[in-house]
Protein backbone atom coordinates (compact mmCIF):
# COMPACT_ATOMS: atom_id res chain seq x y z
CA UNK A 1 0.00 0.00 0.00
CA UNK A 2 1.47 3.22 -1.00
CA UNK A 3 1.92 5.72 1.66
CA UNK A 4 1.51 9.38 0.44
CA UNK A 5 3.43 10.71 3.80
CA UNK A 6 6.43 8.57 3.49
CA UNK A 7 9.42 10.46 2.98
CA UNK A 8 10.63 9.67 -0.73
CA UNK A 9 14.75 8.43 -1.14
CA UNK A 10 17.00 10.89 -2.23
CA UNK A 11 19.79 8.27 -3.28
CA UNK A 12 20.62 4.70 -2.57
CA UNK A 13 24.07 5.50 -2.31
CA UNK A 14 25.51 8.56 -0.94
CA UNK A 15 27.95 9.68 -3.71
CA UNK A 16 31.78 9.39 -3.17
CA UNK A 17 31.22 6.37 -1.20
CA UNK A 18 33.16 3.77 -2.62
CA UNK A 19 33.89 0.35 -1.88
CA UNK A 20 37.92 0.35 -3.39
CA UNK A 21 38.89 -0.27 0.51
CA UNK A 22 37.64 -3.56 0.51
CA UNK A 23 38.23 -4.65 -3.43
CA UNK A 24 41.77 -4.11 -2.44
CA UNK A 25 41.45 -6.94 0.12
CA UNK A 26 39.72 -9.45 -2.51
CA UNK A 27 41.83 -8.40 -5.06
CA UNK A 28 45.11 -9.10 -3.24
CA UNK A 29 46.66 -5.90 -3.47
CA UNK A 30 47.21 -5.39 0.13
CA UNK A 31 50.25 -6.87 1.88
CA UNK A 32 49.11 -9.70 4.17
CA UNK A 33 49.46 -8.06 7.69
CA UNK A 34 46.17 -5.84 6.62
CA UNK A 35 43.95 -8.80 7.43
CA UNK A 36 45.23 -9.36 11.34
CA UNK A 37 45.19 -5.91 11.45
CA UNK A 38 41.60 -4.56 10.01
CA UNK A 39 39.59 -8.34 10.82
CA UNK A 40 42.10 -9.39 13.89
CA UNK A 41 42.72 -13.16 12.05
CA UNK A 42 44.52 -14.32 9.32
CA UNK A 43 43.37 -14.50 5.64
CA UNK A 44 43.40 -18.01 6.12
CA UNK A 45 41.32 -18.38 8.74
CA UNK A 46 38.88 -15.57 7.49
CA UNK A 47 38.60 -17.84 4.23
CA UNK A 48 37.19 -20.62 6.86
CA UNK A 49 35.27 -18.96 9.07
CA UNK A 50 33.33 -17.72 5.81
CA UNK A 51 33.27 -21.38 4.71
CA UNK A 52 31.71 -22.11 8.13
CA UNK A 53 28.70 -19.74 7.64
CA UNK A 54 28.33 -19.62 4.25
CA UNK A 55 25.21 -21.69 3.36
CA UNK A 56 23.52 -19.40 6.42
CA UNK A 57 24.48 -16.26 4.86
CA UNK A 58 24.34 -17.10 0.78
CA UNK A 59 21.60 -14.85 -1.03
CA UNK A 60 20.60 -15.54 -4.42
CA UNK A 61 20.56 -12.65 -6.90
CA UNK A 62 17.72 -11.26 -8.48
CA UNK A 63 16.07 -8.81 -11.10
CA UNK A 64 16.14 -5.90 -8.02
CA UNK A 65 19.04 -6.97 -6.25
CA UNK A 66 22.65 -8.08 -6.54
CA UNK A 67 23.19 -9.70 -2.82
CA UNK A 68 26.18 -8.62 -0.49
CA UNK A 69 28.78 -11.53 -1.10
CA UNK A 70 29.33 -13.61 2.61
CA UNK A 71 33.01 -12.75 2.54
CA UNK A 72 31.75 -8.95 2.65
CA UNK A 73 29.16 -9.75 4.72
CA UNK A 74 32.12 -11.44 7.13
CA UNK A 75 34.43 -8.47 6.69
CA UNK A 76 31.72 -5.98 7.19
CA UNK A 77 31.03 -7.89 10.60
CA UNK A 78 34.44 -8.02 11.97
CA UNK A 79 35.63 -4.49 11.17
CA UNK A 80 31.91 -3.38 13.29
CA UNK A 81 33.46 -5.50 16.03
CA UNK A 82 37.00 -4.46 15.54
CA UNK A 83 36.58 -1.17 16.29
CA UNK A 84 34.49 0.29 19.06
CA UNK A 85 31.06 -0.30 16.50
CA UNK A 86 30.89 2.85 14.50
CA UNK A 87 28.40 2.34 11.82
CA UNK A 88 29.27 5.42 9.55
CA UNK A 89 32.92 4.59 9.51
CA UNK A 90 32.45 1.05 8.69
CA UNK A 91 29.46 1.63 5.76
CA UNK A 92 32.42 4.42 4.43
CA UNK A 93 34.76 1.69 4.69
CA UNK A 94 32.58 -0.75 2.16
CA UNK A 95 30.55 1.44 0.51
CA UNK A 96 27.04 0.73 1.80
CA UNK A 97 24.68 2.43 3.82
CA UNK A 98 24.75 2.62 7.84
CA UNK A 99 21.31 0.55 8.05
CA UNK A 100 22.95 -2.39 5.57
CA UNK A 101 25.67 -2.32 7.95
CA UNK A 102 23.42 -2.48 10.62
CA UNK A 103 21.46 -5.61 9.60
CA UNK A 104 24.84 -7.31 8.28
CA UNK A 105 26.13 -7.23 11.42
CA UNK A 106 23.03 -8.52 13.13
CA UNK A 107 22.31 -11.19 11.04
CA UNK A 108 26.03 -12.52 10.77
CA UNK A 109 26.68 -12.40 14.56
CA UNK A 110 23.38 -14.47 15.15
CA UNK A 111 24.67 -17.16 12.62
CA UNK A 112 27.78 -17.20 14.44
CA UNK A 113 26.31 -17.82 17.44
CA UNK A 114 24.03 -20.50 16.11
CA UNK A 115 26.13 -22.50 13.90
CA UNK A 116 29.66 -21.93 15.35
CA UNK A 117 28.55 -21.83 19.27
CA UNK A 118 27.78 -25.78 20.21
CA UNK A 119 30.83 -26.19 17.96
CA UNK A 120 33.44 -24.12 19.97
CA UNK A 121 31.94 -23.02 23.42
CA UNK A 122 31.30 -26.45 25.16
CA UNK A 123 31.58 -27.70 28.76
CA UNK A 124 33.60 -31.46 28.78
CA UNK A 125 31.57 -33.73 29.61
CA UNK A 126 33.45 -37.40 29.07
CA UNK A 127 35.93 -38.75 31.57
CA UNK A 128 38.90 -38.65 28.98
CA UNK A 129 38.00 -34.47 27.58
CA UNK A 130 38.04 -33.59 31.39
CA UNK A 131 41.17 -35.82 32.02
CA UNK A 132 42.57 -33.46 29.18
CA UNK A 133 41.15 -30.34 30.47
CA UNK A 134 42.70 -31.27 33.72
CA UNK A 135 46.26 -32.09 32.66
CA UNK A 136 46.29 -29.08 30.08
CA UNK A 137 45.23 -26.40 32.92
CA UNK A 138 48.17 -27.91 35.52
CA UNK A 139 50.95 -27.99 32.59
CA UNK A 140 50.04 -24.45 31.85
CA UNK A 141 48.97 -23.27 36.04
CA UNK A 142 50.45 -25.04 37.94
CA UNK A 143 47.28 -25.63 39.31
CA UNK A 144 46.01 -29.40 40.42
CA UNK A 145 42.68 -30.91 39.52
CA UNK A 146 40.88 -27.79 37.82
CA UNK A 147 39.26 -27.72 34.30
CA UNK A 148 39.40 -23.97 34.09
CA UNK A 149 38.26 -20.23 36.27
CA UNK A 150 34.91 -18.69 36.33
CA UNK A 151 33.65 -15.00 36.73
CA UNK A 152 31.35 -12.57 35.49
CA UNK A 153 31.63 -9.41 33.82
CA UNK A 154 29.37 -6.43 33.15
CA UNK A 155 28.53 -5.95 29.35
CA UNK A 156 26.79 -2.25 29.29
CA UNK A 157 23.51 -1.61 27.87
CA UNK A 158 21.06 0.93 26.98
CA UNK A 159 18.75 2.24 29.60
CA UNK A 160 16.02 -0.47 29.40
CA UNK A 161 12.47 0.26 28.55
CA UNK A 162 10.97 -2.21 31.57
CA UNK A 163 12.39 -2.95 34.62
CA UNK A 164 15.69 -0.43 34.32
CA UNK A 165 16.04 -0.51 37.66
CA UNK A 166 16.84 -3.89 37.71
CA UNK A 167 19.79 -3.77 35.35
CA UNK A 168 21.59 -0.91 37.32
CA UNK A 169 24.93 -2.47 38.84
CA UNK A 170 27.39 -1.48 41.78
CA UNK A 171 28.52 1.30 39.32
CA UNK A 172 25.34 3.05 38.62
CA UNK A 173 25.60 1.98 34.89
CA UNK A 174 23.31 -0.36 33.14
CA UNK A 175 24.28 -3.09 31.90
CA UNK A 176 24.05 -7.35 31.74
CA UNK A 177 25.83 -9.61 33.94
CA UNK A 178 27.49 -12.57 32.36
CA UNK A 179 29.18 -15.19 33.88
CA UNK A 180 31.66 -17.15 31.73
CA UNK A 181 34.17 -19.95 32.37
CA UNK A 182 37.19 -20.69 30.61
CA UNK A 183 40.33 -23.02 30.03
CA UNK A 184 43.66 -23.12 30.19
CA UNK A 185 43.93 -21.59 26.55
CA UNK A 186 41.57 -18.64 27.79
CA UNK A 187 38.95 -20.16 25.51
CA UNK A 188 35.27 -19.82 26.50
CA UNK A 189 33.89 -23.32 27.47
CA UNK A 190 30.31 -21.60 28.80
CA UNK A 191 28.56 -18.35 28.71
CA UNK A 192 25.40 -17.41 30.27
CA UNK A 193 23.95 -14.52 28.67
CA UNK A 194 20.33 -13.22 30.34
CA UNK A 195 20.94 -11.75 33.83
CA UNK A 196 20.28 -8.03 34.44
CA UNK A 197 23.19 -5.58 36.34
CA UNK A 198 21.98 -5.89 40.05
CA UNK A 199 21.96 -9.61 40.08
CA UNK A 200 25.05 -10.87 41.87
CA UNK A 201 28.00 -13.50 40.89
CA UNK A 202 26.91 -15.88 43.31
CA UNK A 203 23.18 -16.30 42.77
CA UNK A 204 23.85 -16.45 38.70
CA UNK A 205 26.37 -19.43 39.44
CA UNK A 206 23.91 -21.25 41.48
CA UNK A 207 21.23 -21.26 38.70
CA UNK A 208 23.70 -21.72 36.03
CA UNK A 209 23.95 -24.95 34.11
CA UNK A 210 27.22 -25.05 34.74
CA UNK A 211 26.57 -25.63 38.70
CA UNK A 212 23.89 -28.17 37.83
CA UNK A 213 26.23 -30.45 35.94
CA UNK A 214 29.10 -29.87 38.33
CA UNK A 215 26.77 -31.42 41.04
CA UNK A 216 24.78 -33.67 39.54
CA UNK A 217 28.13 -35.59 37.92
CA UNK A 218 27.48 -34.37 34.51
CA UNK A 219 30.66 -33.20 34.57
CA UNK A 220 32.69 -36.54 35.98
CA UNK A 221 34.53 -35.45 39.30
CA UNK A 222 37.38 -37.80 39.00
CA UNK A 223 38.70 -37.33 42.61
CA UNK A 224 42.52 -37.87 43.24
CA UNK A 225 44.70 -38.20 45.57
CA UNK A 226 46.81 -34.91 45.47
CA UNK A 227 48.95 -35.28 49.31
CA UNK A 228 49.38 -38.91 50.36
CA UNK A 229 47.55 -39.68 52.92
CA UNK A 230 44.75 -37.29 51.89
CA UNK A 231 40.94 -37.15 50.76
CA UNK A 232 41.28 -37.64 47.39
CA UNK A 233 40.54 -34.17 45.73
CA UNK A 234 37.57 -33.83 43.09
CA UNK A 235 37.61 -31.57 40.25
CA UNK A 236 36.32 -27.78 40.70
CA UNK A 237 36.59 -24.42 39.05
CA UNK A 238 38.44 -21.02 39.92
CA UNK A 239 36.19 -18.60 41.01
CA UNK A 240 36.97 -15.37 43.10
CA UNK A 241 35.49 -14.22 47.02
CA UNK A 242 32.31 -13.72 45.27
CA UNK A 243 31.68 -17.26 44.97
CA UNK A 244 30.36 -19.88 47.14
CA UNK A 245 32.81 -22.44 48.38
CA UNK A 246 31.56 -25.64 47.28
CA UNK A 247 33.81 -29.13 46.61
CA UNK A 248 33.79 -28.23 42.91
CA UNK A 249 34.14 -24.66 43.38
CA UNK A 250 37.38 -22.77 44.92
CA UNK A 251 38.35 -19.23 45.50
CA UNK A 252 41.19 -17.43 47.09
CA UNK A 253 40.78 -16.77 50.52
CA UNK A 254 42.72 -13.34 52.63
CA UNK A 255 46.22 -14.23 54.29
CA UNK A 256 48.19 -12.61 56.85
CA UNK A 257 51.60 -12.25 58.49
CA UNK A 258 54.98 -14.45 57.07
CA UNK A 259 53.92 -16.77 54.38
CA UNK A 260 53.09 -19.92 54.61
CA UNK A 261 51.43 -22.94 52.69
CA UNK A 262 48.19 -21.44 52.87
CA UNK A 263 49.64 -18.41 51.68
CA UNK A 264 51.16 -19.89 48.91
CA UNK A 265 48.11 -21.75 48.02
CA UNK A 266 46.09 -18.78 47.86
CA UNK A 267 49.06 -17.33 45.68
CA UNK A 268 48.58 -20.21 43.44
CA UNK A 269 45.12 -20.10 43.54
CA UNK A 270 44.67 -16.11 42.57
CA UNK A 271 47.47 -16.54 39.83
CA UNK A 272 45.53 -19.46 37.72
CA UNK A 273 42.12 -17.88 38.15
CA UNK A 274 43.72 -14.49 36.00
CA UNK A 275 42.92 -16.61 32.77
CA UNK A 276 39.39 -15.46 33.23
CA UNK A 277 40.13 -12.22 33.52
CA UNK A 278 42.40 -12.17 30.65
CA UNK A 279 40.00 -13.81 28.40
CA UNK A 280 37.54 -11.03 29.36
CA UNK A 281 40.63 -8.26 28.60
CA UNK A 282 40.42 -10.00 24.75
CA UNK A 283 36.83 -10.22 24.65
CA UNK A 284 36.38 -6.41 25.42
CA UNK A 285 39.46 -5.54 23.46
Amino acid sequence: IHNPNRTKRKYWVRLGRTSLWWENFVNNIVVAEEWRESFRMSKENFMKLCDKVRPFLLKQSTNMRSPISVEKQVAVTLYYLSDEGRYLKVANAFGIGKSTVSETVRRVCKCISIVLGPEYIKLPTSEQDVKQAVSNFYDAHRFPQCTGAVDGTHIFIKQPLENATDFVNRKNRYSLNVQAICDYRYCFMDVVIKWPGSVHDARIFCNSKLNEMLRNGSIPSLPKVIVPNTDPVPICVLGDPAYPLLPYVMKEYPGGGSISEEQFFGWRLCSARMVIECAFGRLKG
